[in-house]
């Protein structure tokens, strides 16, 4: 049953066992509303979860995205041309209402919303389990128009020949109704994960079309490499090691007989170290009482723990911002997420993780730097496209675009230099917290729901794009529990930056 939204009333979970066990799931409305977006979203997570394919997560949801909003597209158009009177199977006809509903509805279809509403036109969503599959179906009551079906035919067949999204850019963009890049999209998405394009169909009877989607219990791995990807690891391999008096210092942190004495003055045998070490002791991070003016001061206000997290983030920034540009505005980012993490892991009495999770925070986007770093022009294609297309994040495009995520390339980077496994999970997957191991899940989410936030901050995200079983985690479904949580911690960072 569903709710006046649109949205069921039953729990994904309860859904994903009974598709497991057999039975046929649909769903059926007429417009792809935010609520429902998430439901299908978490729907989709369950059910990735349970066939051990949580990895496909980001994968799946850009596609059906995709196919979701072409199918409300193709339902509003027919709205729009019988409430304008325009004759569909007429071709001078069709050319001037395409035109007009570009400009009066494409990238903003709550114009059109309410008539759709009205409309007896629907989408359906079916997911069945069968023979190891798990089987979808987009269903729209509209035929597709044979102009569509030649457009679809065309990027489909051409998106083969590419090996990467930005090589499809310049020769397949069609501004007719849109950029017409979104089949280029999914054609990519499967062949890089292994699903397959034969596992993707788009068909017609006359009266409906219908979009097929199969996940196959095996994936057909197609190792597609971009001289990007090629250029980005030879950075990474070319990272010089973790400084070696940063190694002393941390064994000196961790040696119960060194005093504070001998550990301030190593420190202070590097002056630029020093001086890093007191401007991030003193940062909201630490909440200091007072302000820490000596280095034996922050070693005994901040804690041996904590003086080994600035320690580590110290050096990780100097050879990052020594060997590429400085991007102050991922820093900055950085240490927004690395405050709401900490804060978010004492808040919710989290105490394994509270003194780990201002150190993951702050350096989960390490590979950012270095993607910036080697090409800014596919950076900025990259954030266009998530922009545009509302995607949750964008290392689905990354991995499509370069072969490589900048989660994935922080990952390389923190195993080079050593770091812990709980901070090497945090970075790999802190757009993806479902797919961490056990042992560090609930810091991957912490950080994961800190970037989060700090996205929604900077409107880079919504709160729709959470995961769902990561605000069930933490009690934050309702949207207003989020807002005031979000609330609390900006008030926080206000009240220690005073």
């Amino acid at each position: 049953m569903a709710a006046d939204n649109g949205v069921p009333r039953q729990r994904t979970s309860d859904i994903t066992s009974k598709i497991f066990n057999g039975e046929p799931y649909a769903l059926t409305f007429p417009y792809f509303s935010e609520d429902v977006s998430r439901f299908i979203n978490a729907l989709f997570a369950k059910l990735l979860s349970r066939a051990d394919r949580i990895f496909l997560l980001d994968m799946i949801i850009t596609i059906t995205r995709e196919i979701f909003v072409n199918a409300v597209k193709a339902n509003a158009k027919r709205v729009f041309f019988l409430r304008n009177n325009i004759d569909i199977n007429d071709p001078d006809e069709y050319s001037r209402g395409v035109a007009q509903f570009k400009k009066a509805v494409v990238g903003q279809f709550e114009s059109i919303a309410a008539d759709l509403e009205k409309s007896d036109y629907r989408v359906t969503l079916e997911i069945e389990k069968r023979d190891g599959v798990l089987a979808m179906k987009v269903i729209n009551n509209a035929p597709i128009h044979p102009v569509e079906l030649s457009r679809i035919q065309m990027r489909q067949d051409k998106a083969k020949e590419f090996e990467d999204f930005t090589d499809a850019f310049d020769e397949i963009y069609d501004d007719t109704e849109g950029a017409g890049l979104g089949i280029v999209l999914v054609v990519l998405l499967l062949r890089n994960s292994g699903v397959g394009t034969d596992n993707y169909a788009i068909t017609t009877d006359g009266k409906t079309t219908t979009t097929v989607l199969n996940i196959p219990s095996t994936l057909r791995p197609e190792e597609v490499t971009s001289d990007i990807k090629k250029r980005l690891l030879a950075q990474v391999q070319g990272i010089p090691t973790f400084p070696e008096h940063i190694f002393q210092l941390q064994q000196l942190c961790a040696d119960p007989e060194s005093t504070i004495q001998v550990i301030s003055d190593k420190i202070m045998g590097d002056p630029a170290l020093a001086t890093d070490v007191l401007k991030l002791s003193n940062s909201a991070g630490f909440v200091p009482a007072k302000r820490i003016e000596t280095i034996s001061e922050a070693v005994m206000t901040i804690g041996l723990k904590n003086l080994n997290a600035v320690l580590v983030a110290t050096g990780a920034r100097r050879i990052m911002d020594k060997r590429f540009q400085k991007f102050e505005q991922i820093w900055n980012h950085c240490n927004l997420v690395a405050f709401y993490a900490r804060r978010i892991a004492m808040k919710f009495k989290l105490s394994k993780v509270v003194e780990n999770a201002y150190l993951a925070g702050l350096l989960h986007d390490l590979g950012k730097i270095v993607m910036l770093s080697t090409d800014l022009n596919l950076t900025n294609s990259i954030a266009d496209i998530v922009q545009n297309r509302k995607i949750r994040t964008s290392t689905v495009i990354e991995e499509i675009s370069v072969g490589i995520s900048h989660a994935q390339i922080g990952a390389l980077i923190a195993e080079k230099w050593g770091f812990p496994a709980y901070l090497i999970e945090a970075i790999r997957h802190h757009h993806t917290p479902l797919a961490a191991s056990q042992p560090h899940a609930e810091l991957v989410g912490v950080v994961y729901l800190a970037n989060l936030i700090a996205g929604i901050e900077s409107r880079k995200y919504q709160f729709s794009y959470v995961d769902e079983e990561i605000l069930e985690r933490y009690n934050l479904i309702d949207s207003a529990d989020f807002t005031a949580l979000h609330e609390e911690l900006k008030a926080l960072l206000k009240q220690q930056s005073l």
